[in-house]
């Protein structure tokens, strides 16, 4: 299954003229995306009984990955496995140069 972040897509709660007011915007945030999988994943489970006692494992990519070992920390209990691929989850503003991948890229290349 694929859930849609919310803002994304047609996933847009107040619509597609207010959902983007600085006001609306405040729904777009990590923690309630996070929220919003850990309540999809217990209502499929609770409503469907096929995967009521299914392991559930989260994979992404990039940001999606990001999102897959947040919640995989956030939500243990719901989550016994998450796949972050290329998911730099520690990259913040401030805490690694813009300029890193590059240079590392760049003195491998020059090393040959």
């Amino acid at each position: 299954m694929f859930a849609e972040h919310r803002y994304y897509g047609s996933s847009l709660p107040f619509g597609e003229k207010d959902s983007f007011t600085p006001d609306n915007l405040r729904y777009l945030t990590v923690d309630q995306t996070l929220a919003d999988y850990a309540a999809l994943i217990k209502s499929i489970k609770q409503n469907d009984t096929r995967f009521t006692n299914s392991p559930v494992i989260v994979t992404g990519g990039s940001y999606g990955g990001m999102l897959a070992a947040w919640f995989r920390m956030k939500y243990p209990h719901v989550v016994q496995i998450a796949y972050a691929a290329s998911a730099p989850i520690m990259y913040f503003p401030g805490t690694v140069s813009p300029y890193a991948f590059n240079q590392v890229v760049s003195k491998e290349y020059h090393k040959y």
